[in-house]
């Protein structure tokens, strides 16, 4: 169940992702000042994840991921068929409810049904399957702009209408019920506060690539609809045969060196995002970027390892709260900081991931056991 959630997932959010930034700037008319509010716009379902507690109270989490499916597949469907700003807004909030919401429970189910001692080596083996659908959607889209000139509008509905009916498909699965019962409630505790700190900071890390990093290359190298299914094929093909090796190495050597590897290497795309002046080059730093995304895996880990087994879902819907909090707030006004010149979102960029590199240094440290609290819990 697991896999095809993750591959409906990445097929209607791989649709959207090639395509929305030449339909943003092509037919609806935006700027990147606009496109940083339709980022906003988009994040907002995402500071509401915790809301998702409320559904759990009457559906089951197997349940509300299916709904959520369906709800990012339905989203991303309409897409072509609102071709305004207003409507854009409209298409892109439907789909981020069910990406949202579709994000924390997965998380949740993740960590309660995949075992601990091979947890990264498992979610490597997900996200590489996930990604290599993502590759053939890439790939798909390429052929069809490239070869038939297929439309924004036909490639929102095919790929959306996938999800929705892969939604339709996991109905049919069979519930499976955990050993530990979940607590349903709002959770907030300090033993949890640099997985919070990681979470926020990599929140704001993902919107500076997914809104401004795919629209540098769009609006100062030109790269058309096929050029764009070219780099994000390339970059799922990479992605794809790193995952499994990115998961077992983080399961041998630790978390905490997978978070210094991931936050390090940001740190440089970021910074080469900002002088980069040839579009080969701007393209290989995509790639690395993407694959970075891989060590992703390690905070997922920290996330495993560190959390109380009854409060996985309420602690995973609160997760996502707080990486969107940031999410919200900041692809607006970096979308204003563009204008006056890009260099400095990526800037910005660098100096997120230099501090988060700064949090994850002190993981297992004596700095770290006073921070999150762990020496007052062994008093008690």
């Amino acid at each position: 169940m697991l896999v095809i959630i993750a591959i409906a997932s990445v097929i209607a959010n791989t649709g959207w992702r090639v395509v929305m930034n030449n339909f943003a700037v092509d037919t609806v008319g935006m700027t990147g000042a606009g496109v940083g509010v339709l980022q906003s716009v988009r994040e907002i379902p995402g500071l509401l994840s915790f809301t998702v507690l409320f559904l759990l109270f009457i559906v089951s989490e197997q349940r509300v991921a299916v709904l959520s499916v369906a709800t990012l597949g339905l989203g991303v469907a309409a897409t072509g068929f609102l071709p305004s700003i207003y409507g854009f807004y409209f298409s892109t909030t439907i789909m981020s409810i069910g990406f949202h919401y579709l994000e924390a429970v997965d998380k949740s189910l993740s960590t309660q049904l995949l075992a601990t001692e091979s947890f990264s080596e498992s979610m490597g083996k997900i996200r590489s399957t996930a990604s290599f659908f993502s590759m053939v959607t890439f790939l798909g889209i390429m052929v069809a702009s490239y070869l038939f000139d297929v439309s924004d509008k036909a490639i929102f509905f095919t790929c959306g209408a996938i999800c929705f009916l892969l939604a339709v498909y996991l109905v049919t699965f069979q519930e499976t019920h955990t050993e530990v019962k979940q607590r349903i409630k709002l959770l907030i505790r300090r033993e949890y506060t640099t997985y919070y700190i990681l979470t926020f900071l990599s929140g704001a890390r993902r919107q500076i690539f997914v809104a401004f990093a795919g629209l540098l290359m769009v609006t100062k190298f030109h790269y058309t609809i096929a050029m764009m299914a070219a780099l994000f094929m390339i970059s799922s093909l990479a992605t794809t045969v790193a995952l499994p090796y990115v998961g077992r190495f983080i399961d041998r050597v630790g978390e905490r060196q997978g978070l210094i590897i991931e936050y390090t290497t940001l740190m440089l795309v970021f910074l080469s995002y900002a002088f980069v002046d040839d579009h080969y080059a701007a393209a290989g730093l995509y790639v690395v970027d993407s694959i970075t995304f891989s060590f992703a895996i390690a905070l997922n880990t920290y996330f495993k390892k560190t959390i109380r087994e009854d409060e996985v879902a309420s602690t995973a819907s609160l997760s996502f709260t707080i990486n969107h909090i940031a999410a919200v707030f900041l692809p607006f006004l970096l979308g204003i900081i563009w204008m006056s010149g890009y260099q400095w979102v990526f800037v910005v960029g660098a100096v997120i991931a230099l501090t988060s590199l700064l949090v994850s240094l002190t993981i297992g440290t004596k700095l770290h056991q006073r921070f999150n609290g762990f020496d007052e819990l062994q008093k008690q």
